[in-house]
């Protein structure tokens, strides 16, 4: 009686993730070209809407298909090089003409500023030249706040993108992991994305625009009167408020990399020491579950890999324009911090200089909070299926 009741419990244990699995991708009996693995969860629906509209246009119609070939295709020409390539250009093809026609009113600011300077130098009258310059650097103050602004916005789109992508895999990962007999990772994976996704709600997006507003205070404040020094205070501020980030989301990713790891691994052990007692008590059953199991494994580490990969092109994606913006920005304010210096104009200077530090920043803070997600999509891809 007792080892009757063992067995039907292994019988459980090793059918279960595949039960699971045949009624999660619908495969009928009836239609002999659905095979287990064709179609992916609901879940995956659900994480493609998370995706803003202006990058859903550049994707395949193929990656909107929850047959696994398509999108497996549609995946494969998202990883090209031309593919990735031609995108990035479109974005710098864009983002290009908006840094051209900032960078010709500030030259003409510049221009003017020293032109005035050296005017009204030579005529001996140096409290006009200095009215001419604090003119000339709250034009210029104007330009940087309008269009820095723009850029924070497009900080502040691209978190609340985060957070909805990390709320949309939450669930897909959970179903992805429990079909491969992962439990314990399902769990571990949905906890740390969930802390993850509580930190950057309640902590980074609620703090990243009040930092950079007092920053911008500290750079104005320096560029009007160069006697108060509060550059070396701006520069502490950044590199500890970075400092703070980066080990907070380096704790995250120990974590989640950790328990990830280790629940795979206790799973695996837990599904191959009741494949190991099937085949042991009896040897035709459990030879006939185990290579059932090795098929099913086989199909969910495919499943994995392609939304996993899937996963790390789309946040790529997602990433790129709020980078390329930020990049070709700071490119532009050092451009003009360069001419500022040609020209003499050194109030301009060290404004335009900590304008182009704090979009610095702010390409540190965004790739330092995406690598949390990216680990996960990467640990979904690469842990070992249970079942196999």
């Amino acid at each position: 009686m007792n080892l009757r009741s063992t067995f039907q419990k292994i019988l459980l244990l090793l059918l279960g993730p595949v039960l699971l699995l045949t009624l999660s991708l619908n495969v009928s009996a009836e239609e002999e070209s659905h095979e287990i693995g064709e179609e992916l969860p609901e879940e995956y629906l659900d994480f493609l809407e998370a995706i803003p509209e202006d990058i859903a246009e550049l994707l395949p119609e193929e990656l909107f298909s929850k047959n696994t070939d398509e999108v497996g295709v549609a995946v494969q020409e998202m990883s090209r090089f031309s593919y990735l390539l031609h995108t990035l250009l479109d974005l710098i093809g864009l983002r290009l003409q908006d840094c051209l026609q900032i960078l010709a009113p500030l030259c003409g600011i510049l221009i003017l500023s020293a032109v005035c300077r050296t005017l009204k130098t030579s005529f001996g009258s140096e409290g006009l030249a200095k009215a001419f310059s604090f003119c000339a650097t709250l034009l210029i103050t104007v330009a940087l706040i309008r269009w820095s602004s723009r850029s924070l916005e497009s900080v502040t789109d691209y978190f609340s993108t985060l957070n909805a992508l990390t709320t949309a895999s939450i669930p897909l990962m959970g179903a992805l992991y429990a079909m491969g007999g992962n439990v314990a990772s399902a769990v571990a994976a949905s906890g740390g994305l969930s802390l993850f996704l509580g930190i950057m709600e309640n902590l980074v997006s609620r703090s990243i625009l009040p930092f950079c507003g007092i920053c911008m205070a500290l750079a104005l404040v320096h560029a009007v009167d160069a006697n108060l020094r509060t550059g070396s205070l701006l520069t502490t501020l950044k590199k500890n408020y970075t400092t703070a980030l980066s080990f907070l989301m380096m704790l995250l990713l120990a974590m989640l990399g950790a328990q990830t790891t280790l629940a795979a691994r206790s799973d695996t052990l837990a599904m191959r020491s009741a494949k190991f007692a099937a085949g042991t008590l009896i040897p035709v059953v459990g030879g006939s579950v185990s290579e059932l199991l090795r098929t099913v494994s086989a199909s969910v580490g495919f499943l994995r890999g392609t939304v996993g990969i899937c996963g790390i092109l789309l946040l790529l994606l997602t990433l790129l324009p709020t980078l390329v913006e930020l990049l070709l920005l700071r490119f532009t304010w050092q451009l003009a911090a360069s001419l500022a210096d040609v020209l003499g104009c050194d109030g301009e200077k060290k404004l335009l200089e900590e304008f182009a530090s704090l979009l610095g920043f702010l390409v540190a803070a965004v790739c330092i909070c995406s690598s949390v997600f990216l680990l996960s999509l990467t640990l979904l891809a690469h842990c070992t299926v249970a079942l196999g």
